[in-house]
């Protein structure tokens, strides 16, 4: 056994393992038509007031948006175009490439 194995984590475990799946849905649809509200002022005014639940919700949409963001990032790089050149009759070819 390694001794990183058998070594304990002090506090709290990360995660909650509660489904907030259908609230981010909700966050960033709102967050989507009203741009100009930050998530936590966007969670109040989904209605949530306890302050342990906004907390979660928001570093949970924090991690939504940064994942959102870089798989948009990557969808809009440009692809290389691939070279293309065609060899028109009147082209010499030098000899040493002809075949």
């Amino acid at each position: 056994m390694l001794m990183s194995e058998g070594k304990m984590r002090r506090g709290r475990p990360k995660g909650t393992g509660i489904d907030d799946s259908d609230r981010i849905a909700r966050l960033a649809e709102l967050i989507r038509v009203k741009p100009e509200l930050k998530p936590t002022t966007a969670i109040r005014v989904m209605g949530i007031t306890d302050p342990s639940i906004i907390r979660r919700l928001r570093d949970k949409y924090t991690a939504y948006a940064r994942g959102a963001a870089a798989q948009t990032a990557a969808l809009q790089r440009p692809a290389p175009a691939p070279v293309v050149h065609a060899a028109t009759a009147s082209e010499t070819v030098p000899a040493t490439v002809r075949h």
